[in-house]
């Protein structure tokens, strides 16, 4: 029985391929349009289909309709233009920087309980920088410290 625990667990989670998916279709992304999901994310499958909807042209909202379901806010992001000299390491290090204007995902932790959020950068950030971000769905100007993933950690 042990031996069949992690295939139980690993079908009872939503594929993060699918919250993706649902995310470029709601904001129209195009073909080199990245959705960004954290790799890791733990979610319950959802036994009816992912509505999404675009909150902004660069996020959007995708809920699971089940009771209970989740929501989650995902920023979609163009493809940044190719050229041949790039290399791996300047990859990385241009998707670790937001720019004032860039759709960003707050992130709120108290105890065991996190709520993420759609927001706006209001101005420029690098992995570890804090920098203010405007809610898009309260407009209040909220504190936070920008992660490796490139969420947005509220500070108090």
């Amino acid at each position: 029985m042990l031996a069949s625990s992690p295939n139980l667990v690993a079908q009872s989670l939503q594929p993060v391929q699918a919250i993706r998916d649902a995310a470029l279709a709601a904001v129209h992304g195009d073909a080199g349009a990245q959705a960004v999901v954290a790799p890791g994310l733990r979610l319950a499958a959802c036994s009816q289909p992912l509505v999404a909807v675009a909150n902004s042209p660069a996020v959007a909202d995708v809920r699971c309709p089940d009771t209970p379901g989740w929501r989650l806010f995902v920023p979609v992001r163009p493809a940044p233009a190719s050229s041949p000299a790039s290399t791996a390491q300047e990859i990385t290090t241009a998707a670790a920087i937001v720019k004032r204007g860039d759709p960003v995902v707050l992130r709120a932790r108290l105890g065991g309980t996190e709520v993420r959020m759609g927001g706006r950068a209001l101005g420029q950030a690098r992995v570890g920088d804090t920098l203010n971000v405007e809610n898009d769905s309260s407009h209040r100007i909220i504190r936070g410290r920008l992660a490796a993933d490139g969420t947005v950690d509220v500070v108090n």
